[in-house]
């Protein structure tokens, strides 16, 4: 059974840059290991393009095994500058918890002064029961990622969301200016994230 998430509503070229950060979210952790959820663009019945995913549990703390994966998570979470981790957005899906919700990755939903202002800073407000060898084991996954791999990745995934006409704002001009600042936090965040947990 799965969840359909459908596009906010508002024109705002965020609202793409939201969907563009879900999708890359969850395909780069699945794709490093990390308990991120599975978030797949799907075209509806009605020609509109919706998020869709698994229907997870409530986490309930006990009811998993994966704390230590959770804990290595954290240090990617911060890569993504993913201002809106919470213990909310741990749900849980046969033993296993699942991180959810990058919509406010990268510069989604940021104006460009407070990226600037957040870039060289912690910004997750929950540590995913981390402890100092699982941030030691997602450190170093954060230091493995090679950045004009993943670069080509967002394009492809910004490329997709904009083809699907989510938002008539969200104009090849307007996604390269985007690509370009999240390329840019990316690289950033890869040499500060480290630092963080020294």
């Amino acid at each position: 059974m799965k969840f359909i998430k459908m596009p906010k509503r508002e024109r705002d070229v965020h609202v793409a840059l939201e969907i563009s950060s879900e999708l890359f979210s969850s395909a780069l952790g699945r794709s490093l290991g990390l308990p991120v959820n599975e978030v797949e663009l799907v075209k509806l019945e009605d020609g509109k393009h919706a998020l869709s995913m698994d229907r997870l549990e409530q986490f309930e703390g006990n009811n998993v095994t994966n704390l230590f994966e959770l804990g290595m998570a954290l240090p990617f979470e911060e890569f993504l500058l993913n201002v809106d981790l919470k213990r909310e957005h741990v749900m849980a899906k046969d033993g296993k918890g699942l991180i959810i919700d990058h919509g406010h990755a990268l510069d989604s939903w940021k104006p460009l002064y407070y990226v600037e202002q957040i870039l060289y800073s912690p910004v997750t407000r929950f540590n995913l029961w981390a402890t100092q060898d699982s941030l030691k084991e997602g450190v170093e996954i954060i230091k493995g990622i090679n950045i004009d791999e993943i670069s080509k990745t967002l394009r492809e995934t910004m490329m997709r969301v904009m083809d699907a006409g989510i938002c008539s704002l969200f104009t090849k001009q307007i996604m390269e200016e985007h690509l370009h600042i999240s390329i840019k936090i990316l690289k950033h965040r890869k040499t500060i994230v480290p630092r963080f947990y020294l």
